[in-house]
């Protein structure tokens, strides 16, 4: 069933393929034929004896998730990128793979359907879902506890080992009552070198996905921990579903009242502000910016 023709962009968008070992210059792609379940097993059960269980399944190859990305980890083989975010439990639910210069992003969401992800051949994703096996270094055993991690079941049967949650950096500003975690950039920036930047420092432009988060940013400005009145963060105008989304994939109106803000148009990215809580303004202009710390 091992097939290395090249496949048409459909196929590469519809159907999963698994990868054998990333320090390999070529990779063997399975095709998944449409056959019942028992051919299909026959098949996996195929490769696992051949090629063994740690292997990694690549959900859509040439294609990624925008929407979702907490951190960027750079310089990492496949293999451990997908250990890296086995390893970050419920916080990591699949990983965007730049094979051209080998970063991981970590993803907190996934999409509803394949057909909404993103074409850019220099990518692969990966869904947690689609694992069949835990990686070595990641199984519970009795050094979890002593490490102060703690077991997670996958829907297998199987189980591994969570890292402690990730603590709020000295240098940040924290809310426990939010567990909330944000470092003020007081250098301007348009969007993206803002997002850029967020992502070097293993961060995101703040996602503020309440009125407790908005109000929180007020309090900090009138208790004089920030300076400023406004500041961008990581909300933008998706212009495929139509909608203003936060960089995790979330909306940005329901849980916030859009009336409340300064919203006018549908475009661009969000601010927050202080008088006017949320506002849009254009992507290209630079302000200060907010860089929240995803703690998991």
């Amino acid at each position: 069933m091992i097939n290395d023709r090249i496949f048409t962009s459909y196929e590469r968008r519809s159907q999963p393929y698994v990868s054998f070992g990333s320090s390999r210059k070529t990779f063997a792609r399975t095709k998944v034929m449409k056959m019942g379940k028992e051919k299909l097993a026959i098949v996996m059960c195929f490769i696992q004896i051949a090629f063994g269980m740690n292997d990694v399944i690549i959900t859509s190859y040439g294609q990624f998730w925008p929407w979702s990305v907490s951190e960027t980890l750079s310089i990492i083989g496949r293999k451990q990128c997908t250990r890296e975010c086995q390893a970050r439990g419920s916080a990591c639910l699949a990983v965007n793979y730049q094979t051209n210069n080998l970063q991981c992003e970590v993803l907190q969401s996934v999409p509803s359907n394949l057909t909404e992800l993103s074409d850019n051949f220099e990518y692969e994703y990966i869904e947690m879902a689609s694992q069949t096996s835990v990686f070595p270094s990641a199984v519970c055993d009795s050094t979890c506890d002593s490490t102060e991690g703690h077991c997670i079941k996958l829907s297998t049967g199987l189980s591994y080992c969570r890292s402690p949650k990730i603590r709020c950096p000295i240098n940040y500003r924290y809310s426990p009552a939010l567990d909330f975690c944000y470092i003020e950039i007081s250098t301007s920036a348009d969007f993206q070198t803002a997002k850029s930047h967020c992502e070097s420092i293993g961060a995101r432009l703040a996602v503020l996905p309440t009125m407790e988060h908005i109000n929180y940013i007020k309090s900090e400005r009138t208790n004089g921990f920030l300076g400023g009145l406004r500041y961008m963060v990581g909300g933008e105008w998706d212009p495929v579903s139509r909608a203003w989304k936060w960089i995790d994939g979330s909306l940005i109106f329901g849980p916030i009242d859009r009336t409340l803000c300064r919203v006018n148009t549908d475009g661009g990215v969000i601010a927050w502000e202080n008088k006017y809580l949320l506002m849009d303004i254009d992507p290209t202009v630079t302000n200060k910016f907010l860089c929240e710390k995803v703690l998991g």
